[in-house]
């Protein structure tokens, strides 16, 4: 039973009313995985969900331990994938954003079940995208039957930092001057904050310079994980929530192209990540912000919360590999590819 509402309501509203399932702690939230799904078989027992084998006795594929759901195309992450673009308004301008948080039974993998609570129905939330300078008001209504809330990373003011519970059935509305320019997330700040964020109540926020930026082909990746009870740390690991999406369905971007890739490190329960590119280096801009690069870097470490901006080409044809250099991380989902075509 989820807090609320029941696991057969969940099911109903996820449209898995016939369905089988056998369940497993996370976080003291219910991940399951489809009765007709393999036993998850690596070193540790704990793990939920199914893995998949190259050749019986082979072992693994990297980082396909996990593998995305069956019914997932290749465009159905572009939302998460692609930044909606700037949409041309003034500077300064007023915006209207509305938030629900809502309890969903969402896959993170090919069998593997979270009972999430999600802004807007998604892990993770949608990317919000303004210029600095602009103010946002933003409503939240509480669709669950526990307080939750808002808490944007940057400056906004005191008064509308996000730290007071929204209860069940109530609502709120922040009013957040955007900025600086630079990539920030936003996410529940109440407690137990660690179950907030590792049930899926997170997001990214992209802020423009009043100028914009040079054209270029724009990526997010925000990297999350769901935790096992029996393990104490991430189980399965997931770029835009959904665990091995990119490996089975690569980034497309042009070669010889400028790609802007805004990057954000939501994993709890482990005290670093990193984002690794294969093959050739990016210039990193801490948290997107700046006017120049920092550095020029092949692997970029992130503690939880923080972000970058980073600025490449692929020059040549192929397939780039990506991935935490934590092989724990990348293993349980978080490898995936950019193909340069």
């Amino acid at each position: 039973m989820t807090d609320g509402i029941s696991r057969r309501e969940l099911l109903r509203k996820a449209g898995l009313g016939g369905a089988v399932f056998i369940g497993g702690s996370v976080l003291g939230h219910t991940v399951q995985h489809r009765a007709d799904a393999a036993e998850g078989d690596y070193a540790n027992p704990g793990l939920v969900g199914h893995s998949t084998m190259h050749e019986a006795g082979e072992g693994h594929l990297y980082g396909d331990i996990y593998t995305p759901p069956k019914e997932l195309g290749p465009g159905a992450l572009d939302a998460h994938t692609f930044p909606p673009p700037p949409d041309g308004l003034p500077p300064g301008s007023a915006r209207e954003v509305e938030i629900t948080v809502e309890e969903r039974l969402i896959e993170v993998g090919s069998g593997a079940y979270i009972e999430a609570w999600t802004y807007g129905g998604t892990v993770p939330a949608a990317i919000i995208r303004a210029t600095e300078g602009d103010t946002l008001h933003v409503r939240l209504r509480n669709n669950t039957g526990k307080p939750h809330n808002i808490h944007f990373h940057g400056s906004p003011l005191p008064e509308h930092d996000g730290w007071e519970p929204v209860p069940p059935g109530g609502e709120t509305t922040y009013e957040i001057l955007a900025g600086p320019a630079g990539v920030h997330p936003y996410h529940c700040h109440t407690a137990p904050l660690a179950e907030h964020i590792a049930r899926g109540l997170y997001g990214m926020m992209i802020v423009d310079p009043p100028g914009g930026r040079s054209p270029a082909t724009e990526i997010a990746l925000l990297l999350s994980g769901f935790s096992n009870d029996e393990m104490g740390r991430n189980a399965i690991v997931a770029w835009n929530g959904v665990a091995g999406f990119y490996q089975h369905h690569p980034i497309k971007v042009p070669s010889g192209g400028p790609v802007r890739l805004y990057l954000v490190n939501m994993l709890e329960h482990e005290p670093m990540a990193s984002f690794h590119l294969h093959a050739e280096t990016f210039d990193v801009y801490p948290g997107g912000m700046g006017n120049s690069p920092a550095s020029r870097e092949d692997t970029l470490l992130l503690g939880m919360a923080q972000r970058a901006m980073l600025e490449f080409t692929l020059p040549t044809i192929g397939r780039y590999m990506f991935h935490p250099h934590q092989h724990w991380l990348a293993e349980r989902g978080a490898m995936g590819w950019f193909a340069a075509i």
